[in-house]
């Protein structure tokens, strides 16, 4: 434990020389080392709850949390600032177009 304390101070004393700039970096590179990855979300609800209500909010933006409708409005920041205040920290916004369904080429 001492040796393992020792390089520690060691290492911030290393720091201490460094530049402002080599020191931001130093500091976003430990933050990436400290702060896991958000694991992916699957927003599979989310997009099932447009395909079911895309009629009634045509050309709206809409955020939506689950299969909940957190907020509609033709601006879209608006519809952020709603959900950001709903406590939602990345929320699914989406502007509803009319479904197209996929071209088929052929003779």
């Amino acid at each position: 434990m001492a040796w393992t304390m020792a390089r520690l101070e060691q290492i911030i004393d290393e720091a201490r020389a460094l530049s402002p700039a080599e020191k931001r970096e130093l500091r976003r590179a430990l933050d990436r080392e400290l702060v896991p990855a958000a694991p992916v979300q699957s927003r599979a609800t989310e997009s099932a709850w447009v395909d079911r209500h895309r009629d009634e909010y045509l050309g709206q933006w809409v955020a939506i949390e689950g299969d909940t409708l957190i907020a509609h409005s033709t601006n879209e920041r608006e519809v952020y600032l709603a959900a950001r205040e709903a406590g939602i920290a990345v929320p699914f916004i989406l502007h509803v177009t009319p479904k197209v369904d996929a071209y088929v080429g052929g003779w």
